[in-house]
């Protein structure tokens, strides 16, 4: 089983996947956390076909010897072995990236796991929050800068270049940076975009008619159907306050309550009672702390919490429980 990444491209061999495969397990075993969990799946991942093993090892032989390999692909050697070795010392590249972020990153390609956070520095000097259960794309050159967020939420502090612009696109919006600080998150449904510094420019080229909105700070729009919102205003430090390891919520509904730690916790909440989905919360939790969220849901709220087969109930309090 593959940790989280996004999906390889259809035009990729068997052999390539397999490949792609390897460099994200090695990059994911060089991080600064590994769990059991994710060492078991490296091991069953390992153990279902030789093929996948070899692959492995390739890049381990690679890493070591990484520093003879560039004489090598400058060499004439034979076209087949260069290609190897060249690939090989791409895959080594990205593990070497992937090791010091910490989570997938290939090709361009970004995925965090359930219960997942990181902070990066892009390298154009800007600074990139990845929310759990997060995939995009990263796309630099010499004419611009770019990010496909195809589902999942981030925060990205944008470093200036006035020879590059640097485009957010997420759920048919094209969030243009104009020296600024901003979230973009985006579901199935609607992408929402939170400014917190600065000013950007919202977009939606699927529409001829549509003139670019800006948004300034403290506001929020969403972009659904094709349409850009009104903008609204907002608590742009609470909005962004998962960053630095907090949910804040004022009068929020249970139901959105627990929809929002759960793309932060490893052990999801169930509400078992529907009667109790409408229950104002008010609060900030710490994200790192799952039982310190349901410690204080208790305290405001006559909600108890069951742990059930990796999931937990949220349940009324029974009479005389308090």
């Amino acid at each position: 089983m593959m940790p989280a990444a996004s999906p390889s491209p259809a035009n990729l061999s068997a052999a390539e996947r397999v490949q792609e495969e390897a460099a994200l397990w090695f990059a994911r075993l060089r991080g600064e956390r590994v769990t059991d969990a994710q060492r078991a799946r490296f091991a069953a991942w390992l153990a279902a076909d030789e093929s996948h093993r070899r692959e492995y090892e390739t890049l381990e032989q690679v890493w070591d010897q990484s520093g003879r390999l560039a004489p090598l692909v400058r060499g004439k050697a034979d076209a087949g072995l260069g290609r190897r070795v060249r690939h090989a010392a791409s895959l080594a590249g990205v593990a070497v990236l992937c090791a010091w972020l910490g989570f997938a990153w290939l090709a361009g390609r970004v995925a965090t796991d359930a219960g997942e956070r990181r902070h990066v520095q892009l390298a154009d000097g800007s600074e990139l929050d990845v929310a759990p259960h997060t995939r995009l794309r990263v796309q630099f050159d010499g004419s611009q800068r770019r990010l496909e967020l195809d589902e999942g939420q981030i925060v990205v502090a944008v470093a200036a270049d006035a020879r590059r612009p640097f485009e957010v696109h997420a759920g048919g919006g094209v969030i243009r940076d104009i020296g600024t600080r901003f979230e973009v998150d985006t579901s199935a449904d609607k992408t929402r975009v939170v400014v917190a510094e600065g000013i950007v420019e919202i977009g939606v080229p699927a529409r001829s008619d549509a003139v670019p909105r800006r948004l300034k700070v403290g506001e929020a729009v969403d972009i659904e159907n094709a349409a850009i919102s009104p903008a609204r205003p907002v608590d742009a430090s609470a909005s962004l306050a998962w960053t630095k390891g907090q949910l804040s919520f004022d009068a929020a509904p249970l139901a959105d309550v627990v929809a929002t730690l759960n793309r932060y916790r490893k052990t999801p909440i169930d509400i078992d009672d529907p009667t109790l989905a409408g229950i104002r919360i008010s609060g900030v939790f710490l994200i790192d702390d799952e039982t310190a969220a349901l410690r204080a849901i208790r305290i405001v709220a006559p909600v108890d919490f069951l742990p059930a087969a990796g999931r937990v109930l949220a349940r009324p309090v029974k009479q005389g429980n308090r």
